[in-house]
């Protein structure tokens, strides 16, 4: 009769009866409860909420196995059993396990035991890749302002959820009581699944607000929460609100978390002048752009922002930021001075102001003025003690004035309440590569690029990274990420491939550079285009593509920054125009104040360019001159760090053969090279070497670093093959174009 029974029918009632249903059921209990568990210890102990993705991984990869063991084997009184089919010899009996039966029971075994130790290496791993902060060393007085989620139906008030977390912070930011975690690093957790204790631990904080925001027609309503680093909630409201009243809930809400967080501060806030609603949602969306470092999106934005409401001192002190950021050449100084006169005219104590004229008195090539630039920077950041940016711009001023120590306090400063901005930590990283632990910094960049968000800045310093240790097979890798994540210059990447003699595909990478951004001054003047022939050692045709372009685009030498100057200057040099690059180059150093005093910058590059082409014009003293003041900046710069970097040792051993002490240009190219210098095909051809070229030594170790960077070549080459790299590339960027309606949108 049973055999009668459609098949699935006498399988199910098989099943049944060995009682898999039931080992089943257990299993997806047991899972689930073990699951529930490391939520709640993981944290505790460490691990990372993906340690529970590896748990998961798991777990369903041993289902398999319990229905296995469940078909086979029953759990008895008598220990483990046999289960037997069922039929007329046996009536689906259990029996003592035989020698077969204890081979199939012993694979069971082992390759759940291989499923669980997998688990258990890689949850292992990941604890291992994590800091262990404990609470004691987390920041006294510290919170964090996470962004408040916008609960609307419409996404443009994003602008509102963003903006009401952002001046959260700016407020709770005045009181020097408080360690206030900048809004880079807060920003990670955006549409986070980690829990509060994880978050906690991750930014070293004591405290976190938390909130959401819903804005309908005009009114508002925000909900913000104040949690203790265990998640506990010590504190929340709800703020019913006609949409015009948005500043006073801010200060409302951030007054009543202070008297929280410190209650020993009384809690004043000024907050003077009110923007137009329109002005502001202006401003916030040029300052997040900003903060993402799309300078020209920002400019933008800010613009707009001081069109719709002039009196905007905030906006004014913004907008001359985003001036300031990158290579400005003349033209944004000059307005970039502008703007900070206004916002200082309209405000004369706001601290993102007085920031912004250190910011501009550090970096203006007139020389800069470190002196005058650390004063206001100090102003500012008594105004605002936690502005992370401003501790950043007063540790490049103290380092410009030779005070290193203290610029690395205040670096320190900086990266503790913004461990997750990429410019902060990368200064960060470079610290500690200098102290000589490359592996921190290498884990600290990381840190940064693993994360849900990355910020970008962080993958092109990481590709510096690596090819500064000449892994170019891992700088390859972070520099294709960087333009697959985002709407990089193809430029960055062309080095890259420079670097290992594939010029052709540099030059194509360039070209789509110059078609995707033919604005952009470094396109205009011709410098970008001039970098593949100056790579290639052919420095006459690197001065004349930078000049017929430039003339093409009628741009004059006065236009250009001092970056691109110099650049131009030491072609110049090297293609045997000596007279032209002595104009160039001395009247741009001269300008910008580069004079390689001790603890100040130095672009050894350029002044090394400018001995070469004085000493060919009968100038050996003015030659001799420049070439000691940049041994005695590299002498200063070694006593002052645990590890120099390869690209500086190679420069040292440079100026040391120009100075024609081919011992000790020798020593120092050595000990480029073990550093990882890798700039055979790039500097080979550099006159700068002069007769050491035949030296027997140096020809050896050009031999050993084209070896290297050949076997690299040959990894990228095979990688490229694989992933078909360049119609990836294509099809990303001309995705990004449309989306942005047909033109790239520069970083």
């Amino acid at each position: 009769m049973t055999s009668r029974l459609p098949a699935p029918v006498r399988l199910a009632r098989e099943l049944r009866r060995r009682r898999v249903f039931a080992t089943a059921g257990l299993y997806v209990v047991g899972a689930w409860l073990v699951m529930q568990a490391a939520d709640v210890f993981f944290p505790g102990w460490g691990i990372p909420d993906t340690g529970i993705n590896k748990l998961l991984i798991a777990a369903i990869a041993g289902f398999p196995l319990a229905l296995v063991f469940g078909w086979f084997f029953n759990i008895t009184a008598h220990g483990i059993r046999r289960s037997l089919p069922a039929g007329p010899e046996n009536a689906g009996e259990l029996r003592p396990l035989n020698g077969k039966d204890v081979l199939i029971l012993g694979t069971l075994v082992i390759v759940a035991g291989a499923i669980l130790g997998y688990a258990t290496i890689e949850i292992g791993i990941l604890r291992d890749l994590e800091p262990q902060p404990s609470l004691a060393g987390k920041l006294p007085n510290s919170v964090a302002v996470l962004p408040f989620d916008n609960i609307s139906s419409d996404p443009e008030n994003d602008v509102f959820s963003n903006g009401v977390s952002e001046e959260i912070r700016n407020r709770l930011g005045e009181h020097g009581e408080l360690q206030v975690i900048a809004r880079t690093s807060s920003l990670q957790f955006r549409d986070s699944d980690y829990a509060i204790p994880r978050i906690s631990d991750l930014l070293g904080v004591r405290y976190l607000v938390k909130g959401s925001v819903r804005a309908q027609d005009t009114r508002i309503r925000v909900s913000a929460q104040l949690l203790g680093d265990k998640g506990a909630q010590l504190w929340s409201q709800n703020y019913d609100r006609e949409l015009e009243d948005i500043f006073a809930i801010q200060d409302e809400i951030a007054r009543l978390v202070a008297s929280e967080v410190a209650p020993q501060i009384a809690a004043k806030f000024k907050h003077d002048y009110e923007p137009s609603l329109e002005a502001y949602r202006h401003f916030i969306a040029g300052r997040g752009l900003l903060y993402r470092r799309d300078t020209v999106a920002a400019r933008q934005e800010l613009a707009l922002a001081i069109e719709l409401d002039p009196d905007y001192a905030e906006a004014h002190a913004e907008y001359a930021i985003s001036l300031l950021i990158g290579l400005p050449d003349e033209t944004a100084f000059q307005n970039a001075d502008a703007a900070i006169t206004t916002a200082l005219e309209l405000a004369p104590d706001l601290p993102r102001a007085l920031a912004a004229r250190g910011l501009y008195l550090s970096n203006v090539p007139r020389p800069p003025d470190p002196v005058a630039s650390e004063a206001v920077l100090r102003e500012a950041l008594r105004g605002d003690p936690n502005m992370v940016y401003a501790m950043n711009w007063l540790a490049h001023a103290l380092s410009l004035q030779g005070r290193r120590e203290e610029a690395e306090d205040w670096g320190e400063r900086a990266y503790a309440l913004d461990p997750f901005d990429g410019i902060i930590a990368g200064n960060m990283a470079s610290r500690v590569w200098e102290r000589g632990n490359p592996e921190r910094a290498e884990w600290i960049l990381r840190r940064l690029v693993d994360l849900p968000e990355p910020h970008l800045p962080a993958l092109f310093t990481l590709t510096e990274f690596y090819t500064d240790t000449g892994r170019l097979v891992e700088a390859n890798r972070t520099a294709k990420r960087l333009l697959l994540s985002a709407d990089w210059m193809p430029y960055w990447l062309a080095g890259n491939y420079a670097m290992m003699a594939r010029f052709q595909t540099a030059e194509n990478l360039i070209s789509a550079t110059a078609r995707e951004y033919p604005e952009e001054s470094w396109v205009t003047s011709g410098w970008i285009q001039a970098q593949v022939p100056h790579w290639r050692g052919d420095y006459r045709q690197a001065t004349a593509r930078a000049r017929r372009i430039r003339n093409v685009n009628d741009i004059s030498p006065a236009r250009l920054s001092p970056q691109e100057r110099l650049f131009y200057g030491v072609n110049q040099a090297l293609a045997g125009e000596y007279e032209a690059a002595i104009d160039t180059l001395a009247a741009t150093l001269r300008r910008i104040g580069d004079s390689c005093l001790p603890g100040g910058w130095c672009n050894a590059g350029a002044h090394q360019a400018l001995a070469l082409a004085y000493s060919k014009t009968g100038s050996p003293d003015e030659a001799l001159k420049r070439l000691e003041a940049v041994e005695q900046w590299f002498l200063q710069l070694r006593a002052s760090v645990e590890t120099m970097q390869s690209g500086d040792l190679y420069e040292a051993a440079r100026n040391a053969a120009l100075m024609d002490d081919r011992e000790l240009a020798l020593d120092r190219l050595e000990e480029a090279v073990e550093a990882g210098w890798r700039g055979f095909y790039v500097n080979n051809h550099d006159p700068r070497w002069g007769p050491l070229r035949s030296d027997a030594r140096y020809q050896a170790l050009m031999a050993e670093v084209k070896a290297d960077v050949d076997r690299q070549r040959a990894r990228v080459e095979q990688i490229d093959a694989e992933e078909n790299f360049q119609a990836l590339l294509k099809k990303v960027r001309t995705s990004k174009k449309s989306a942005a309606g047909g033109n790239a949108v520069d970083r």
